[in-house]
């Protein structure tokens, strides 16, 4: 079933304009072009024929050759039409072409989605006020007036919060792995790609309510109410990012401190006054020695 609100983002992308137009054109053709003969096929009919009449009747048509030729000729234009209307809407009909197109047209496809939000949230401010404190049909039936109007307003909004959101992860899926553990399903399951900055004061079950996709009339009401936080992420990474940064809020780091290593700057002492040195009685040198030998 088309998503309205992703069918109005795609109508803002020329490219995907262009397309599904094109594609339409595609389509009619297909359905009103003919199907026709290869002209081999073509000519060989005739010649069985002929070939038939002279195994019943002994007699050869003598034009058999010129009408085996003009069957040929008229098929060749026809089977060509054919075959090249059959050509591009095989291709049309494939999806890699559009599902190319909208992965490189995702950042403006999101951008939309994000501008639909907006105005949706600005739409439900309007009914906020007045539905006050009521949640259900049946308190909305017994409060009546004013209240009873924006209750209803406000539930037939619903359906385009939904389908924004479905719209938004239909394209961030667009070139991603989607396995259970995949980055993509991480980032759908965390909860952290409907409103900035979560922290500890955002309301378990509203938490609760964007991991499962599970949108209610409360969460529609709590999200108008969060003035300005609720967006349409720009990729999966910018999700990851957010719950990386919410679950890693108080952590410490474990990294030893820095030291510094630079060289330390050792001050050179002054030189210590030289003392004089003490002078002894000198000994006589071996020249001063005079021997008496008598």
């Amino acid at each position: 079933m088309p998503n309205p609100a992703l069918e109005a983002a795609y109508a803002t992308i020329p490219e995907l304009v262009e397309y599904h137009e094109r594609t339409e054109r595609i389509g009619e053709l297909h359905r009103t072009v003919p199907p026709a003969d290869a002209p081999e096929i073509a000519a060989q009919k005739i010649v069985n024929e002929a070939l038939e009449e002279y195994l019943r009747t002994g007699v050869m048509p003598a034009d058999v050759e010129a009408r085996a030729t003009e069957a040929y000729t008229a098929a060749l234009g026809a089977h060509a039409l054919r075959s090249a209307v059959g050509s591009l809407y095989a291709d049309s009909v494939h999806g890699q072409t559009l599902e190319f197109l909208r992965q490189v047209n995702a950042p403006a496809i999101l951008a939309d989605l994000g501008v639909q939000l907006a105005d949706l949230l600005t739409e439900a401010r309007k009914r906020t006020e007045a539905l006050g404190a009521v949640r259900t049909a049946d308190e909305a039936l017994t409060a009546g007036g004013k209240v009873a109007e924006a209750y209803t307003a406000l539930r037939a909004l619903l359906p385009t919060l939904r389908d924004i959101r479905s719209g938004q992860w239909d394209t961030l899926r667009l070139g991603q792995l989607t396995g259970p553990s995949s980055p993509y399903q991480r980032a759908k399951d965390s909860g952290f790609g409907d409103v900035q900055g979560i922290n500890d004061d955002t309301p378990r079950g509203q938490f609760t309510a964007m991991q499962n996709q599970r949108y209610t009339l409360d969460h529609l009401v709590w999200l108008a109410q969060m003035n300005g936080t609720a967006y349409v992420p720009e990729s999966v990474e910018d999700v990851l990012v957010a719950q990386e940064a919410y679950e890693t809020r108080h952590s410490v780091s474990d990294a030893p401190l820095v030291k510094d290593l630079s060289p330390l700057a050792v001050p050179t002492p002054p030189a210590p006054t030289p003392k004089p040195r003490p002078v002894h009685g000198r000994k006589p040198a071996p020249a001063d020695i005079v021997l008496n030998i008598n």
